[in-house]
Order: C-alpha cells, then sequence, then structure tokens
C-alpha cells in the first residue's frame, strides 16, 4: 500500500477489529498507538478476556476460512471449527503478522476521547498513573458484546410477580447448561446465541421454548417448541398466544439472547452528535463520522460472515482516507447515512445489519480506497469462494432452533 500523509493514530481496542485497523494504518504510513486494557491481544477471544460473554462450550459457527484474514491462516491442526482458545491463538498470530505489538499499549484503559484544536485528546489508566496524549484521529475498535440488550417480553412483569424463583437472565450470564438441570427455560432469540444456547439446554431441562421470528406457528418436537414472535408470559407461567395457551410446561426462566447495545463510555457522545443505542448515528460507511471523519469506528456491522476480512476492509479504506487518498465531502457523507436510514424505515436496529451484503461491502470499500488491478481481482476472486463456502455452511442449518446442522 503506496503511503501518503501521515497522521497519529490511537486504536481503542485490542480485539480482531483492532489488530486489523493497526496492520492496515502502519502499512499506510500512519503512526499508531493501540490501547487495550487487556494483557495480551483477542478482546473476548483472549487467555484473559476483556468480559466474560464467552460460555463454557461455545465453538464457532463459522468455518476458520470463512473467519481469518486472507492473509494469515488458521493452523492446519485445528479443526473448522474453533474453540475460543484456538481462536485466541489464531488472533495472537496475527497480531503477530501484523506487527501490532510495535504499537501496543496494553493493560491500558481508555477513560475519555475528547476533541481539541484539530484534533483529539486521548485520557488512559495504566498501572495506577494518568496518561493524556493527543492524537490526530482515532480509531474506536471496541467490540460491541459488553452490554446487553434486554427487552421485556409482554406480560413478564406478571409472571415475575407470580413466583419469587422465577429469573430473566442474558446469554452473558449463561455459561453451561446443568445450571438449567430440570428447570422450563424459554429462550428468547433465533440467532447464532440463542440457537447454541437451546442446542445445549435441551438435553437438561424439563420444557424448552424458542421465542424468535421465522413463523407463525408453534412447532413442537417432544420437550422443545419453536412459538412465534407475539407470544407473552402470563401470571401462572404459561405463554398465551391469540389462538390460546401455548401447550407445555410453566416457564421457570427466561434466557435473553437478544444482543448487545453498542458502548463508549470513553467518548462524550452527545458533544458529537452521536445517538448510541442499537445503532450508531451518523455514521458514513459504517465506519466514519459524518460530521468528524477523523474519529473512525472499526466493527459496527452485524451478522457479518465474515468478521475479520470486514475488519480489514473497513481498516484499509479509514487507513487511505486519512492518507488523504480518499475524499468524500460532509454533505455527501450525510446523504448517505440517510440514505441509508431511509431503507431500514421504522427498524433502526437494523442501521448495522449488513448480512448476505457484507461481501459487496467489503469489495466497494477496498475499491473505494484505491485498490485496483490484478490486485482487486485477486481480492474479488478470494471473496467469491468464501462466499460460496459460507453459502454452503447455511444451508446445512437445522430449520429448528434445537436442532444439530448436518
Amino acid at each position: 500500500m503506496s503511503k501518503g500523509v501521515s497522521k497519529s493514530v490511537a486504536i481503542i481496542g485490542g480485539g480482531s477489529a483492532g489488530i486489523a485497523t493497526c496492520r492496515f494504518l502502519k502499512a499506510a504510513g500512519h503512526r499508531i498507538r493501540l490501547l487495550d486494557a487487556g494483557s495480551t491481544f483477542g478482546g473476548i477471544w483472549a487467555p484473559q478476556p476483556s468480559n466474560d460473554v464467552v460460555y463454557n462450550n461455545l465453538t464457532t459457527n463459522l468455518p476458520t476460512v470463512v473467519m481469518q484474514s486472507f492473509d494469515v491462516d488458521f493452523s492446519a491442526k485445528v479443526p473448522s471449527y474453533v474453540t475460543p482458545t484456538q481462536l485466541g491463538e489464531y488472533l495472537e498470530s496475527y497480531a503477530e503478522f501484523s506487527g501490532a505489538a510495535e504499537n501496543a499499549e496494553l493493560g491500558a484503559t481508555v477513560t475519555a476521547v475528547s476533541r481539541c484544536r484539530d484534533g483529539w485528546e486521548v485520557s488512559w489508566e495504566k498501572g495506577g498513573q494518568h496518561h493524556c496524549e493527543e492524537f490526530d484521529c482515532v480509531a474506536v475498535a471496541n467490540g460491541h458484546f459488553n452490554k446487553p440488550y434486554m427487552p421485556k417480553i409482554p406480560g413478564q412483569d406478571e409472571w415475575l410477580s407470580g413466583d419469587s424463583r422465577r429469573r430473566v437472565l442474558h446469554a452473558r450470564d449463561y455459561r453451561e447448561p446443568t445450571a438449567f438441570a430440570g428447570v422450563s427455560v424459554l429462550v428468547v432469540g433465533g440467532r447464532s446465541s440463542g440457537v447454541d444456547i437451546a442446542r445445549e439446554l435441551r438435553s437438561t431441562v424439563s420444557s424448552l421454548y424458542v421465542l424468535a421470528k421465522g413463523g407463525s406457528q408453534v412447532f413442537r418436537e417432544g420437550h422443545c417448541a419453536y412459538v412465534p414472535v407475539g407470544a407473552s408470559l402470563r401470571r401462572d407461567g404459561y405463554l398465551q398466544l391469540e389462538g390460546g395457551v401455548v401447550e407445555g410446561a410453566a416457564v421457570d426462566v427466561v434466557l435473553l439472547a437478544t444482543g448487545y447495545q453498542y458502548e463508549f463510555p470513553f467518548l462524550d457522545t452527545d458533544s458529537l452528535g452521536m445517538r448510541v443505542e442499537r445503532y450508531v448515528t451518523p455514521m458514513y460507511l459504517h465506519c466514519l463520522h459524518a460530521t468528524f471523519p477523523t474519529l473512525a469506528f472499526i466493527g459496527l456491522p452485524q451478522s457479518v460472515p465474515c468478521p475479520i476480512t470486514a475488519f480489514e476492509a473497513q481498516a484499509r479504506y479509514i487507513a487511505a482516507f486519512w492518507a488523504g487518498k480518499v475524499q468524500t465531502s460532509e454533505q455527501d457523507r450525510y446523504e448517505w447515512v440517510e440514505a441509508r436510514k431511509a431503507q431500514v424505515g421504522e427498524r433502526m436496529q437494523d442501521m448495522h445489519m449488513t448480512g448476505d451484503t457484507t461481501w459487496s461491502y467489503i469489495v466497494d470499500l477496498i475499491r473505494l480506497s484505491g485498490v485496483q488491478g490484478e490486485e482487486l481481482d485477486r481480492i474479488e476472486r478470494r471473496v467469491s469462494v468464501v462466499q460460496e463456502i459460507y453459502r454452503d455452511r447455511v444451508s446445512k442449518q437445522s430449520k429448528i432452533p434445537w436442532g444439530d446442522d448436518w
């Protein structure tokens, strides 16, 4: 990558998004300081993770060839679907490949990021000491698996009042299935964590319900039942639909597999004109603040089939933008934001839901960053191959939330 204007940049976060950002900003000639509260790289996948969101028996639901950087392979010794420890080891090797350690300040908890003159003042704590430094740009890559999103289920308060032993938990509280032995559990959410947890629980609970989108009728298989959105909890513990009470046992525990909210505790979001909930605005191309484009966010997109590749594409674009190789006006950036809002309509929580469009998003970002010719052709071919592998994986997923893939 040829170099342009060199900026001083603070990267907040040492997980996969932060490592990818460090790699491409360095390659573009920017001067980097990566700050992370952990003692090693890896974020939630580190040996001593940044939080306890990863449950005990988790295995990745994406094959390694889809998850990995195009330039750094997983070890040939690991299976296609890896454990948190194996993923953490991969991220350590990815950090080594990227030369991230040379620019990292580990054990550093960022406490404040604020505008100053033409740049940003970043404050952090390390070893009981306060540090403060000014940077031209800031790249936020702190992940979004920390603040649980806990919506109320219709009838939840009345259900809770019916029995003091009833509990509402979030998937972040879940560690392993034996803690739920012999009880009746309602899992809310049919995406990855909900499906994984339902599979684990089916062999230990007395009754399992999965409340999720995707159907309009109750479907039952043994002691497991799919319940469509619209069901409500009753004081007596049973689930209610328009057609009557759902057959089965009363619910003892509600387990919310409903995802997380974005959170940037070190930012004064009001002063930056930001709205931060289940989406972040105003974000141009899901990664640049539309008003203050020297502030970037890597890793906002959700339902991403190939996380590290997406992080790298964002990092490559940001590196080129800050090097002066990409030009956009504030009007251009806000027009993109408004068009995206119009696209998602009332479902603002889908603002960064890229899903199957992630593949074209990656290629578009790489093209916009100035990559062309044979190099762009090579990347597009690789994206196409990985996309086919991912689609094959999806085609083998069980249609039942608690069912095994084939």
